[in-house]
């Protein structure tokens, strides 16, 4: 169906009639005027898709900063096949994720495109998950090419305006962090006025009923109720337009004409229409809202932002790197509301503009975006209140790039052409060299838009692809082989990656509890190691699964003796036990080591107590064997570098060097790791030695960055971590700066398992061992 309608529209769009919705296109086959708006466009897919594009990796933006993508990759896996549907799923941190939010009527539609593409294409939505943001955002622009028709008429000032007004800030900051529904919603709206003015303007069914019906219930479909606001708004503004028709008809005529009565009838057609397609959608899920309204309406509520968001963020222009901060200096703050101003000033030009030129479609789409976001920020949360803002920014950005373009364009050939065709002129008291000037002077808008995207270009926080793509894999050779545990926090390799699986994350969404040995949990977006999880499967522990995906590290403990390693990657390993395995036959698992040293010698009385156990149950002992690890002390670092003793972290506030020693235990050949993220380029030297570096790699809490293997003798080595942000052509290198450190070395030979008998236990005594464990 999808493919089919898009050869129809490709037909339509270059055969269509001249009152077609979309009218101006059906004049767009001449070269001259085609390239003008298809420019404009690319454009702006190029914008919302730089950071991708640019990293030269096919990944997508907002990893770590809202990991909100990994639920929307879960719906997308999942809605296709089975709708709202959430039966027949094994316990898992996906389940979890469809059955909590669509037993709640979560609404689906946003997702369905994605999942749609992901067939067509046989790629995993995970890499479409950018370019279908980009495209909509770039349909959304070829709208407002359209809707700006009346008050631009030269084509290359009205996509220069366009390409302008599809990038507010905050919908260019929310698209970096997966805000695939405020995009979606975005475009719907824009989609809607435009079909909507048709029922007061052409009542024929093709043109004001279609579009109309097809959106409204689209975007029932984004939003649930919450899309009623829009939805009324716009709906309520073209009723409007048609009454203002049918009054003006009275008044001339005294009887409504064929036309009029046509529009009244497509009007109410087009309301049942959305009603019979669209409102089955909000109960698709059994109920019309969720049952905790708090994160929706709640003053508290703030979600991931950082404080509310302000009003003034809604007119477009925000040159702040990350939309959840105010300008960080009062030069910075000023600019900006000089910004904010002269959007505004612009946005009135493109008022009168519009309201002499009869662009009814311009007008309702920007009252009526702007009273359903008015609306949904009056009652919503915070958080609500920031989606309701990067929702309805673009369609005042285009009213304000509306009124510039028309004032650059005075007196233009094109202007001057719709004069003659019945156009009335704006601004009839100023000359077109005015005009022209305060066109020129209101440029700073746009500047000030480029600024503010190449500031959240900058700053984006980009997902790691190949560590990614290693889950991928690994979820599809193991599919079926679960249940599975990560101890890391990485929700999208149990929401999505490892969904086959049926994964779950000793800190993610899940329903086992998965206790640690201290009676906690593990708290959310942090790790646990293997060895400080509870092994019991009664108590839902570690042997509950039947698999395990744990992130390569040099402070992971070698899994207990049941579990062996099937798969290893640059990221990742996967370890499985048997199937049939009986957990009785683990008596204890000891585990020693602790914090960056997951080995340790045990005292030779815990070596016997827990070959007394062995004994006991007629069993053995097993331990792993494993040398110590090797970490680095770092004393001089740069003064405006934060240090974290406790984590043995530096945050780089610039770019610079810290140096220290680290003090090999053996001579032989080390793993190098060094802990955080590596935002800017991150690089070490040991003993002189190069030992790699690293940049653009994000990472979750307690997770390591692979470097070199080298050779190192035994002793104390000079140690350098030098830190560089990188150029500013590059994305995802401002911005939030991570803590990186400390610098391990790792004994690049294995953890050996030793078995001996109880009465044998004491040859372990004096030995460096990851854990110790009476078996049967």
């Amino acid at each position: 169906m999808v493919t089919g309608l898009s050869v129809a529209g490709y037909v339509a769009l270059f055969t269509g009639g001249p009152r077609g919705p979309f009218r101006d296109f059906s004049r767009l086959r001449p070269r001259s005027t085609v390239v003008w708006p298809v420019a404009a466009a690319v454009g702006v897919f190029f914008v919302f898709g730089a950071p991708v594009i640019l990293s030269g990796s096919a990944t997508f933006a907002g990893y770590i900063k809202l990991d909100d993508t990994s639920t929307w990759l879960a719906f997308t896996d999942h809605v296709l096949a089975h709708g709202h549907s959430v039966g027949g799923l094994a316990p898992s941190s996906y389940e979890a994720t469809i059955q909590i939010n669509l037993s709640a009527g979560y609404p689906l539609g946003a997702f369905i495109p994605l999942g749609v593409g992901h067939e067509l294409t046989g790629q995993d939505s995970a890499w479409l998950f950018q370019p279908y943001m980009a495209l909509m955002a770039a349909f959304m622009s070829l709208v407002f090419y359209e809707l700006a028709a009346p008050v631009i008429r030269d084509h290359r000032l009205r996509a220069a305006a366009i390409f302008i007004a599809a990038q507010p800030a905050l919908l260019v900051g929310y698209a970096f962090w997966g805000g695939i529904k405020e995009v979606a919603t975005a475009l719907l709206v824009s989609i809607l006025a435009a079909g909507s003015v048709e029922l007061a303007r052409d009542p024929k069914p093709r043109s004001a009923v279609v579009v109309p019906i097809l959106a409204g219930a689209a975007l029932i479909g984004v939003m649930g109720a919450g899309g009623l606001p829009w939805l009324a708004a716009i709906l309520g503004g073209a009723a409007f337009l048609m009454l203002a028709t049918l009054w003006k008809a009275r008044r001339d005529g005294g009887e409504i004409s064929g036309p009029v009565k046509a529009m009244l009838v497509c009007g109410f057609v087009a309301l049942a229409g959305i009603a019979v397609i669209g409102l089955p959608t909000v109960f698709a899920g059994g109920q019309l809202f969720s049952p905790n309204q708090g994160p929706l309406t709640s003053s508290e509520e703030m979600g991931n932002l950082i404080r509310p968001l302000s009003l003034a963020q809604y007119p477009g222009p925000w040159p702040v790197g990350d939309f959840r901060v105010e300008p960080v200096s009062s030069l910075a703050s000023l600019l900006t509301s000089i910004l904010v101003f002269a959007t505004v000033v612009a946005a009135g030009f493109g008022l009168v503009a519009a309201l002499v030129r009869r662009a009814w479609g311009l007008l309702l789409l920007t009252f009526g975006t702007g009273l359903g976001s008015f609306l949904v920020w009056l009652v919503g949360s915070p958080w609500v209140q920031g989606k309701a803002l990067a929702t309805g920014s673009a369609s005042f950005l285009i009213l304000a790039m509306a009124g510039i373009g028309y004032l650059l364009g005075a007196g233009s050939k094109a202007e001057v052409e719709g004069e003659v065709e019945g156009r009335s002129r704006p601004f009839a008291g100023i000359s077109t060299t005015g005009l022209r000037a305060i066109g020129a002077v209101l440029l700073i808008v746009p500047c000030g838009i480029l600024v503010s995207s190449a500031l959240a270009y900058h700053e984006t926080w980009l997902a790691p692809k190949a560590q990614l793509a290693e889950l991928s894999e690994i979820g599809q050779e193991f599919k079926g082989e679960g249940p599975a545990l990560m101890t890391e926090y990485q929700a999208y390799g149990v929401r999505h990656f490892l969904r086959l699986l049926d994964a779950e994350g000793a800190s993610e969404l899940r329903r086992r509890v998965i206790p640690r040995l201290d009676g906690t949990e593990t708290e959310k977006g942090a790790w646990s190691d293997t060895d400080e999880l509870v092994m019991d499967p009664g108590q839902q522990g570690v042997l509950t699964y039947r698999t395990l995906v744990l992130r390569r590290n040099p402070r992971q403990s070698r899994p207990p003796s049941p579990y062996k390693r099937v798969w290893q990657g640059k990221y990742y390993e996967v370890w499985q036990r048997d199937p049939d395995y009986d957990a009785a036959n683990l008596i204890v698992h000891k585990p020693l080591g602790g914090d960056f040293q997951p080995a340790a010698v045990p005292n030779c009385a815990v070596v016997q107590s827990v070959a007394t156990e062995a004994r006991n149950g007629n069993g053995k002992v097993v331990a792993a064997e494993r040398q110590p690890n090797a970490v680095a002390d770092l004393t001089s670092y740069p003064p405006d570098w934060v240090p974290d003793p406790a984590n043995k972290t530096l945050t780089p506030l610039s770019d610079g060097t810290a140096t220290g020693s680290i003090t090999v235990p053996k001579t032989g050949r080390y793993q190098v790791w060094v802990g955080g993220s590596a935002r800017g380029r991150v690089s070490v030297e040991i003993g002189g030695q190069d030992a790699g570096s690293a940049l653009g790699l994000l990472n979750n809490n307690a997770q390591f960055i692979s470097l070199a293997d080298l050779d190192f003798e035994a002793g104390s080595l000079p140690v350098t971590l030098s830190y560089e942000k990188g150029g500013n052509l590059r994305p995802a290198t401002g911005g939030y700066p991570f803590g990186i450190g400390p610098v391990v070395l790792e004994p690049v030979a294995e953890p050996e398992v030793v078995t001996v008998t109880p009465a044998d236990a004491q040859k372990l005594c004096g030995r460096s061992l990851d854990w110790i464990e009476a078996v049967r």
